[in-house]
């Protein structure tokens, strides 16, 4: 079987599973950017030197992925990238995007693909689909719907309409796939749910040796509304008398959205981190952080299942599915300060407990359901599915 895989983003995710599919199918993804900057998770590319349209050399490849993904790939799957001018699917009045978009529709159908899978949103799906409607289709949808403080109308719009194209969608949690088909009309035969697993690409990005810090706790990543810092902070002064020298890293760009004092208690990094040193701060800590308000996907959760690190977790979303209370974590409810700083304390207390959630977290990440072998057989299986039908 021959897959193409097309991302827009969540590169990550997606190197992980194209890497582990490939002992199944031949492999190949192709990364859809735009503009002058791509930064996506593993990737923050600068793309001035880079041509529009679809770039196929392997070396000029080599040195936009960089020597880490490189390393963590050997060889399994093949990358390309194609570079539009920008994303507009509208205002794209020369019809520059729709050229170089359908140039990459074009190597797909030259070169024999069995199946395409698209994983996360662009208006773009809808000149692919155009161009590929007789090809098996597979399309995994990361936020069927914009977080809580990002609301914006137009990928509702979208999705609505790629929800009546003969697609299988894939979802990565239960609650996602029921969401998903309901609220998109979808019939529940096209929605598959299968999980993320942990985002071990991050291991190869720091070669460092990092000590763990029994009291450093850590919150990672995009910093938005919906991501609830403003409890975690709330919890702190309750953590701080219980733990004196606790320390909390706050690691993300965005707008952390309330004053606080900083009595030696805080570490902030507050700009987009690099891997290697986002992966030095995952090391140190005992125990992250995930207070969120809502959630559909969470990326934090992998990365942090990667490196074996017990969470405290707001009960939110498709999360308790992934985090088992008093297992792999602490399950707390959204928006209390009162049940973060107890679940914290509690851990931080513990390290017996903390071992044993390691130990849980290695377990089911490699022999259980989150194990790269076991989503990517599931993942063939859909796209057998799509050309099935």
């Amino acid at each position: 079987m021959k897959v193409a895989i097309v991302a827009y983003g969540h590169s990550d995710n997606v190197i992980c599973l194209a890497k582990h599919v490939s002992s199944l199918a031949e492999v190949k993804v192709i990364f859809i950017t735009s503009g002058n900057r791509f930064t996506r998770s593993i990737f923050d590319w600068d793309l001035r030197q880079l041509p529009f349209g679809l770039t196929q050399d392997e070396e000029v490849v080599r040195q936009y992925i960089g020597a880490s993904v490189d390393r963590y790939l050997n060889g399994s799957i093949g990358v390309l990238i194609a570079r539009t001018p920008s994303r507009s699917i509208v205002k794209d009045w020369s019809r520059r995007n729709l050229t170089y978009v359908k140039e990459v529709a074009e190597f797909i159908l030259d070169n024999s693909f069995d199946v395409v899978h698209f994983n996360g949103f662009s208006g773009f799906q809808l000149h692919f689909y155009r161009y590929l409607k007789a090809l098996p289709k597979v399309y995994t949808v990361h936020d069927y719907v914009p977080h809580g403080g990002e609301w914006k109308i137009t990928p509702v719009v979208l999705n609505r309409i790629y929800a009546k194209m003969n697609y299988q969608f894939i979802q990565h949690y239960r609650y996602l796939s029921k969401s998903f088909a309901r609220f998109y009309s979808v019939d529940p035969e096209r929605v598959h749910t299968i999980y993320c697993g942990p985002l071990e690409v991050y291991r190869s990005f720091s070669i460092k040796s990092i000590s763990e810090e029994p009291k450093t706790i850590l919150f990672f990543g995009r910093i938005s509304p919906y991501k609830g810092i403003r409890y975690l902070i709330e919890a702190m002064p309750e953590i701080r008398r219980q733990l004196p020298g606790v320390k909390c890293v706050i690691a993300g760009k965005g707008n952390i959205g309330m004053a606080f004092e900083n009595n030696g208690e805080y570490e902030i990094y507050n700009y987009h981190i690099p891997n290697d040193k986002m992966v030095d701060l995952v090391r140190r800590a005992a125990v992250i952080v995930l207070p969120y308000t809502d959630a559909t996907h969470s990326a934090v959760l992998m990365t942090s299942y990667a490196f074996n690190k017990p969470v405290v977790a707001s009960r939110v979303g498709g999360i308790p599915e992934v985090v088992f209370d008093d297992i792999t974590g602490l399950l707390v409810p959204p928006g209390n300060a009162h049940a973060i700083s107890t679940a914290i304390i509690s851990l931080l207390h513990d390290e017996k407990k903390r071992i044993d959630m390691k130990n849980s977290i290695a377990r089911m990440c490699t022999t259980g359901f989150l194990s790269w072998d076991h989503i990517a057989k599931d993942t063939v299986m859909v796209y057998q599915e799509a050309i099935r039908s």
